[in-house]
């Protein structure tokens, strides 16, 4: 197997690879053939931290392959676990796809529900998937995120494209907007008050190439830069692989966030919770 190299962007040089970057992300967060239906951002399956809603940065959902402690284990989104569909995590559980993820199937097809509630969360939840990850939507969205103050990026090639993950500093309010369900916990508010924190944007890895530690390996690269006192993303609740990636790089549930409103005939979005990092800088 090619050996992945991994190599900080500037600015600039993120800019110019726009085009190959939508086209991975596209990729990492499309459903291979076969794949059980992704719910979810999921550890080296596809991305796993994942864009929040308009103008709250999140973690993706591609970036399934961080080994994790027990099956699912979330490794790729925000390593490498899409939002979108996104093959299995490393832990071998069905993938969604950091950091920024979609959830492009229903998994009830055929199961006695047709024209039921679960039939209509199945419809609501592949909509809002393929709105979320689209080429156009994902492209919007990195334009802005790329001129965010202190934005790094980190792609893995070999030397094709194979991953990346990119974060920037953000006011705590953006982060998590439009807030917390029991509040913001007191440890945390001290901790960001006066300060932004670093959000991890976007996490993807091509399905081929899960499983094999590299969105771990993105994650810490794209951390040894970031400043402030933390780092965070925001996950799909209903993700329990991202869930284990994030626990496994020693990331902390912070809580879950409140819904954010909706846009009109905007399709409804997952319950997202909130994992952090203490950077200690």
């Amino acid at each position: 197997m090619a050996e992945v190299f991994l190599r900080r962007l500037t600015r600039w040089q993120a800019e110019q690879q726009r085009e190959a970057i939508a086209d991975l992300y596209v990729t990492a967060y499309r459903e291979p053939p076969g794949a059980a239906p992704p719910h979810g951002p999921t550890a080296d399956t596809g991305p796993v931290a994942h864009a929040a809603p308009a103008g709250a940065p999140s973690a993706g959902a591609g970036f399934p392959d961080a080994a994790g402690p027990g099956p699912g284990a979330a490794g790729g989104g925000l390593a490498e676990t899409g939002r979108p569909g996104g093959g299995r995590p490393e832990g071998g559980a069905p993938g969604a796809g950091l950091a920024r993820g979609g959830l492009t199937g229903s998994g009830f097809s055929g199961s006695g529900f047709s024209g039921g509630a679960w039939d209509r969360e199945a419809a609501e939840r592949t909509r809002a998937g393929a709105e979320r990850h689209s080429r156009r939507a994902f492209l919007d969205r990195f334009a802005e995120h790329v001129g965010q103050p202190e934005f790094e990026m980190i792609i893995a090639s070999t030397p094709t494209l194979v991953g990346f993950t990119y974060g920037f500093q953000a006011d705590r309010a953006r982060v998590w907007h439009p807030g917390f369900q029991a509040g913001i916990p007191p440890e945390i508010d001290e901790l960001t008050y006066s300060r932004p924190v670093f959000s991890l944007a976007e996490l993807c890895v091509l399905p081929a190439h899960r499983r094999q530690g590299i969105a771990t390996r993105l994650v810490d690269q794209l951390l040894t830069r970031a400043t402030g006192p933390l780092a965070t993303a925001t996950v799909d609740a209903t993700n329990p692989p991202a869930q284990h990636a994030f626990a496994s790089w020693g990331w902390s549930r912070t809580g879950a966030l409140l819904p954010a409103a909706p846009l009109p005939d905007a399709a409804r979005e997952p319950d997202r919770e909130a994992w952090s990092r203490r950077l200690g800088r």
